[in-house]
């Protein structure tokens, strides 16, 4: 199976969101191809399921954002349930929303938050 890593990830939501036609073939089980086209150039992409339903729900571009201003501005409370396989991790950040991620995305978020409130002092 493919891993891509969070940073991959955001890049992949970032053309999701500038793609003007977006093409998705599921491949084989729990592998799907998107395929996104700018207007000029076709970037094509092997994700799991999962991957998928979190660019399309636009997590790793704006949800990361949101997270990281309550962490940084407020406070955040994670629980984490081990026994859940794809979203162990539950953020609720000050005003209740509550946003559910993998353990790989909360220790980015995590980083994230460290180095903007180092940046503030």
């Amino acid at each position: 199976m493919i891993k891509l890593s969070v940073e991959e990830l955001i890049e992949i939501n970032d053309f999701y969101n500038g793609a003007t036609r977006v093409t998705i073939t599921h491949a084989t089980g729990s592998m799907v191809l998107l395929e996104l086209y700018d207007g000029r150039d076709l970037e094509e992409f092997i994700l799991s399921k999962r991957d998928l339903i979190m660019v399309l729900r636009n997590f790793y571009v704006e949800d990361i954002c949101d997270i990281v201003h309550s962490g940084v501005c407020g406070h955040i409370d994670v629980k984490i349930d081990k026994k859940i396989e794809h979203y162990p991790v539950q953020i609720t950040v000050e005003d209740g929303h509550k946003y559910f991620c993998n353990l790989e995305e909360l220790k980015y978020i995590n980083g994230i938050i460290d180095y903007q409130k180092e940046k503030l002092i």
